[in-house]
């Protein structure tokens, strides 16, 4: 389709051409490249590039991924940069400014954002992004800088301990001795990772695979000490909503802080249409418990119960 822009762009700047010499009349129509976008175009000589796929949820948290097709636009705030979500869910946006980078899914109902820091020039970004109202999760987030340094989030797809690898979505991961696999502040072995975990990694991208330097787990397996030293304490403290109902679901929010209630830590509140509570497991981070408020816009890193609840093990204050 992209080929097919270009050849149909250049006959058209011949066929001016032809008409100038000849003194044939201007042409006064719409350029044919002045209605290609983001999305059509090339990669950018400049910025970064974020590609990626939408989707929804039928029904229950726990139900069958749907595509969100078309209708929908995908959009870098404070710049002209937008994408139209084609029929496979698919959307793609190129010379993306650097630093703080935030994108808005509008359309079919929807109007959600997503926001990524510290986005490098040529930096390559790929998402899968479920968008719900007003709340956008990140699936899976895998990041490619040119120096070769990647960052990927997303669910554990096989774990091979004796080889010292593991699989997150399509990407292998090389996990050598050398390298910090922890939950929280607890170390952790690779052979202690399950597959389901959601798990944030970085590392250097080589060939095909990703060698990790850091393998963090993100979620909990519920009544397991997850490969912690043999008398350390994580039974959840009173107040603590983990206990046996995490099951291993993660998942990433994005938005404003909404009908907050209970005492520091546990804490309830709503983020888009999902609900949201803390613990003493929780990290704040650029805000504290007792100063969270209503309105504040937020990431919330956590794992998914069955009813929907998510169990926040992260929230960051954005803005």
């Amino acid at each position: 389709m992209r080929i097919a822009n270009r050849y149909v762009a250049g006959a058209f700047a011949i066929a001016a051409l032809t008409i100038a010499a000849c003194g044939g009349n201007k042409v006064t129509g719409p350029s044919t490249t002045a209605s290609v976008t983001s999305a059509t175009s090339p990669a950018s000589a400049t910025g970064a590039s974020i590609a990626g796929t939408v989707v929804g949820v039928s029904g229950a948290a726990s139900a069958p991924f749907r595509t969100m097709a078309t209708g929908m636009t995908v959009t870098v705030t404070r710049t002209n940069l937008s994408s139209a979500v084609d029929d496979s869910g698919h959307f793609e946006l190129h010379g993306v400014p650097g630093g703080r980078v935030e994108i808005r899914f509008s359309g079919r109902g929807e109007d959600a954002a997503l926001a990524f820091d510290d986005v490098v020039e040529h930096e390559d970004i790929r998402v899968v992004v479920r968008v719900n109202g007003s709340t956008a999760e990140i699936e899976d987030n895998h990041r490619e800088t040119p120096d070769n340094r990647a960052e990927i989030e997303g669910t554990v797809a096989e774990v091979n301990a004796a080889a010292g690898t593991m699989r997150v979505g399509d990407t292998l991961i090389s996990v050598p001795t050398t390298a910090t696999v922890r939950h929280g502040s607890t170390t952790m072995h690779l052979a202690d990772v399950r597959v389901g975990d959601r798990v944030h990694i970085h590392g250097t991208k080589s060939g095909t695979t990703v060698v990790a330097t850091e393998v963090e787990v993100q979620n909990e397996h519920a009544g397991d000490d997850h490969g912690a030293n043999p008398g350390d304490n994580h039974e959840p403290a009173p107040g603590d909503d983990h206990g046996g109902d995490d099951h291993g679901g993660g998942v990433e929010l994005n938005g404003a802080v909404a009908g907050k209630t209970g005492t520091c830590p546990a804490l309830s509140f709503s983020v888009g249409s999902a609900k949201v509570v803390t613990s003493n497991r929780t990290e704040f981070k650029d805000v504290t418990c007792g100063a969270l408020a209503n309105n504040d816009q937020v990431e919330v890193k956590g794992s998914r119960r069955t009813d929907g609840t998510v169990d926040a093990t992260r929230v960051e204050k954005k803005r």
